[in-house]
């Protein structure tokens, strides 16, 4: 591929592409835009309304490029495409040069569009995920879809059709359109029901009805396989002739016993007939050509000018070869001036000339100067842009990130109302905890005393009750023990006091809650003086870079007047002008050389003008243009040529004379050979004449003819083989025939009979319905009736289209589909190291077989299996499709989420893919690089 300009790639060429290419590169290094520009030249550029990028590029004029192609059925060819209307001008060139356009292109590709070559032959990660959030049905469809027709576009189309029909109408349904309607309908059939048993006459007749209607059917059935048997014997007797004319050409063929004809014989007789009359023709024609010897023995209107100036014609001879190297040499010249000029308006057009502009001249030390400044002014200007745009940035970021600190700390910061209630209420809670205080420490000083006091007095007991081990130190023992219980009910009591009045007296927020609300106070104001700074120095950046701005275009104005002034190409810029070497310095030289040229020429062409001059006394006898030198040269060369040769034949024509009537002699004895040959043909199979010989082959080949007919006539004859066997004689089949007709026509008549019978009593019927509320009751039902099948029409509609598109998917999968299905078990076992063996349709779904024999469907298998099935069918669909067309498959960092061991089990399957099918990936993962040899892979 050959990039002239499409995106960020300029002027870039990517040759020796292999079968297998890999196109690396990390983020924004041009892999998009490389697929891109294959679908572009295919396809065409996305039009200026589309959602697709057209990737036009900044820094070039020229927007396309060319694709080469090989191995296509019109061989090796190139399709370029630039800027123009509409999708771009595209140019095909075959091997021969032939050269077409859009026409040629659409033959190339078969036909396909850009939409569907990119749903077939290509992939990417999404189309790898999409297999996950498929429920178990969709996902069977799907995968059926890639391995019949590669996408499910189709199947889409299906399940609207199948969506539709269920807004109107669902088995258990109520509120649908025709579930209500049918109830409709069931209702108003009870009230003409109920109206109809108001009349016992009328169920009488109606009951009458239906027994008419019951022996009709039975009638009719009866008819119809007598009909279907006549149908056949009337069959039987039409063919009838084709059971006498078999037996008329067995009889013929036992009758006529002919002998065994050469095979080759029809042909031997026209060879030896054609050689004869090759031979008659040959003696006719080379008496011809004695008489044409002699008229040709006068001498030659050529053969007099040469001799009149054949010291003329001598000299011109010895001097033509130097003629002809000036002439070559005028050639060479204008093919030089050509090329020169090309090269000299490419070269205008690449540095933005016209081809009518002039060349701008050698640059002034002053206009140097005058550049360098305003290229120092430019530096000095972006750079404060540069500075200012970044201070702009860190101070948005800054702003915004303050916002965010004030948002969370307004969350936490209570109201004004709240706060100034809690510190009033920790106000006067301080107030009763000082007073509380006093009165605790009175309190606990005497606590602290009695405690102490009982402690001593318990100890003393228990060691009285210890000590002494009678009745009165077992008393002791629990009158200590006692007073403990006491004392520690005591203490237990008066802490749960004290809990009770420090939980009644404890605040609605606490006392390090305010605090911390008192902090967040101060932050916010703090945040908030902040962020006012930073607005305030925003809007001064904004101010300074306004100005930096207007300055820029100053400078830019007054560079585009300078390039107006001196002719400069409007998209130079400063540094293509303060370059060390003069941009235009070979051009102009090229200028030099094209006038030198030109001079060259004009000397040469007087040259050739005077020797044209003095060989004028040849136009008579050199018919070719003058004006083509080289044309003149080769008719002079023709003419002293034939010259020469005219006075050698005036010596040869008495010898050819005669080696003609010796040629004529020879030709003569060979015609009576061929003559004797055909004679011993025909009695080799003992005829006399010609005729006779092809009478023989023509009843031979009729024979032939009739025993193929005597084929056809058994094989028809094999379908009423048991037929003849009932009615070998054809009088009994027409006495049969006969029969079934006179059964047929008392049918009709009993038929008649009864439809006459159920007319009358339909029209009693009628009689009684009209008027009345039953007669209202009926057309009411009948306009329902019309209503629900008019509703019931629109939805079988959609139900019969989507069937429609399920079977011709299920025709399509007749087709490719069980090669697909093939290839698609191979590519699945490699993928997944063998653990899956067996790929196939069961039932109308895809169901895989493990190597221990166990059956999974498709929505069985995890996500990783199922996109290594996926992948599987997507490939085995375009190997299938080659021999309808072949392009590249595009393949865009789909395996990117795969482990190291799969991915080494995809690269292993491409690389046996890529025999059959060209393949491009474009891929960032490094890892990559070490697989694929180093002529594979194309660094983007």
């Amino acid at each position: 591929m050959e990039i002239y300009g499409y995106g960020k790639w300029i002027d870039h060429k990517i040759d020796k592409i292999t079968n297998l290419q890999l196109f690396y590169g990390k983020n924004e290094a041009g892999k998009t835009t490389l697929m891109s520009f294959i679908h572009s030249i295919l396809f065409g550029f996305p039009s200026k309304i589309s959602s697709e990028l057209r990737y036009e590029p900044k820094s070039s004029s020229q927007y396309g490029g060319r694709l080469f192609l090989t191995g296509t059925q019109y061989g090796d060819i190139q399709i370029e495409r630039v800027r123009g209307k509409a999708n771009g001008k595209v140019t095909v060139t075959l091997e021969n040069g032939d050269t077409g356009g859009e026409e040629w292109l659409e033959n190339i590709l078969s036909g396909l569009d850009k939409a569907t070559y990119q749903a077939l032959f290509s992939f990417d990660l999404e189309g790898l995920q999409k297999v996950q959030q498929l429920n178990r049905e969709k996902l069977n469809r799907y995968f059926l879809s890639v391995g019949t027709i590669g996408n499910e576009q189709l199947l889409k189309v299906a399940d609207k059709f199948q969506a539709e029909a269920s807004k109107m109408f669902k088995p258990n349904g109520r509120v649908t359109v025709i579930n209500k309607k049918i109830a409709e309908v069931e209702n108003k059939r009870k009230q003409v029901k109920l109206a109809k048993e108001k009349n016992t006459q009328y169920m009488d007749w109606q009951i009458e009805k239906e027994k008419l209607e019951k022996e009709l059917v039975s009638l009719r059935e009866q008819r119809t396989h007598h009909e279907d048997k006549l149908i056949k014997l009337n069959q039987l007797e039409a063919n009838w002739a084709l059971f006498s004319e078999m037996q008329d050409i067995q009889n013929q063929l036992k009758k006529e016993q002919l002998v065994e004809l050469p095979k080759d014989g029809l042909y031997q007789l026209n060879h030896y007939n054609q050689e004869i009359n090759q031979l008659k023709l040959t003696i006719t024609q080379q008496k011809e050509k004695l008489n044409y010897l002699s008229d040709k023995s006068e001498e030659t209107r050529i053969l007099k000018v040469f001799v009149e100036y054949r010291s003329e014609i001598n000299q011109l001879m010895e001097n033509l070869d130097d003629i002809q190297a000036i002439i070559q040499e005028t050639v060479f010249i204008k093919e030089a001036l050509s090329t020169i000029h090309d090269q000299f308006l490419r070269e205008k057009q690449k540095i933005g000339l016209n081809d009518e502009q002039a060349i701008p001249s050698v640059m002034t030390e002053e206009l140097l100067k005058k550049l360098s400044d305003l290229q120092d002014q430019k530096k000095q200007n972006d750079q404060q842009v540069q500075q200012l745009n970044e201070r702009l940035a860190f101070l948005n970021f800054q702003q915004e990130s303050l916002g965010e600190q004030l948002d969370k700390l307004e969350k936490r910061l209570w109201d004004n109302q709240t706060f100034q209630e809690v510190e009033d209420q920790l106000e006067k809670s301080k107030e009763s905890q000082r007073a509380y205080t006093k009165v605790e420490n009175k309190t606990a000083n005497s606590t602290k005393i009695g405690m102490v006091f009982k402690i001593i007095v318990s100890l003393i007991l228990l060691i009285l009750g210890f000590s002494l081990s009678n009745t009165i130190g077992l008393f002791f023992i629990i009158a200590g023990l006692g007073f403990i219980a006491y004392s520690g009910w005591r203490m237990v009591k008066k802490s749960d006091s004290k809990r009770r009045i420090e939980e009644y007296e404890e605040p609605a927020y606490s006392f390090e809650e305010y605090i911390q609300q008192t902090e967040i106070r101060k932050q916010w104001r703090e945040k908030l003086a902040e962020i006012d700074q930073v607005i305030f120095e925003l809007n001064e950046k904004h101010d300074q870079s306004e100005q930096a701005n207007l300055q820029q275009a100053h400078i830019e104005q007054e560079f585009q007047l300078i390039k107006q002034e001196y002719g400069y190409p409007s998209h130079y810029m400063i540094e293509d002008l303060l370059k060390e070497t003069d941009i235009f310095e070979g051009i102009r030289e090229k200028e030099i050389t094209m006038y030198k040229k030109q001079e060259a020429l004009s000397i040469k062409e007087n040259e050739i003008l005077v020797w044209k001059n003095d060989t004028k006394y040849l136009q008579p006898v050199i018919f070719v243009d003058w004006s083509n030198n080289e044309q003149l040269v080769e008719g002079i060369k023709q003419f002293y040529k034939e010259a020469t040769a005219d006075e050698d034949k005036l010596k040869d024509l008495i010898k050819q004379q005669e080696e003609a009537h010796q040629v004529i002699e020879q030709l003569i004895m060979q015609q009576k050979e061929f003559e004797q040959k055909r004679i011993r043909l025909l009695h080799s199979i003992k005829v006399k004449s010609e005729e006779d010989f092809r009478k023989k082959y023509i009843l031979d080949e009729e024979l032939s003819t009739k025993k193929a007919r005597l084929n056809l006539l058994e094989q028809q004859v094999g379908e009423y083989s048991e037929m003849l066997e009932t009615y070998r004689d054809k009088t009994a089949l027409l006495e049969s025939i006969q029969g079934i007709k006179t059964k047929l026509q008392k049918l009709k008549e009993t038929i008649e009979s009864l439809l006459n019978k159920k007319i009358k009593i339909e029209v009693a019927l009628k009689n009684l319905e009209v008027g009345g509320e039953y007669s209202e009751l009926l057309q009411e039902y009948a306009n329902l009736k019309s209503e629900t099948q008019t509703l019931v029409d629109e939805w079988a509609t959609y139900k019969l289209a989507a069937e429609l598109i399920e079977r011709t998917l299920t025709e399509a999968r007749k087709d490719r589909f069980p090669a697909t299905i093939r290839d698609t078990t191979h590519y699945f076992s490699i993928l997944t190291k063998e653990n899956y063996q067996k790929v196939f349709l069961k039932e109308g779904t895809i169901t895989v077989q493990r190597k221990d024999g166990t059956l999974f469907e498709a929505s069985e298998l995890s996500q990783a299996t199922a996109e290594q099935l996926y992948v599987a069918l997507r490939f085995s669909f375009v190997k299938n499709a080659n021999d309808l067309i072949q392009l590249p498959l595009l393949i865009d960092d789909g395996f990117v989420n795969f482990d190291q061991q799969r991915k080494k089990e995809m690269y292993h399957l491409l690389k046996q893919i890529s025999e059959d099918i060209q393949i491009f990936y474009f891929t960032f993962d490094e890892s990559v690089t070490e697989v694929f040899r180093k002529e594979q892979i194309e660094m983007l």
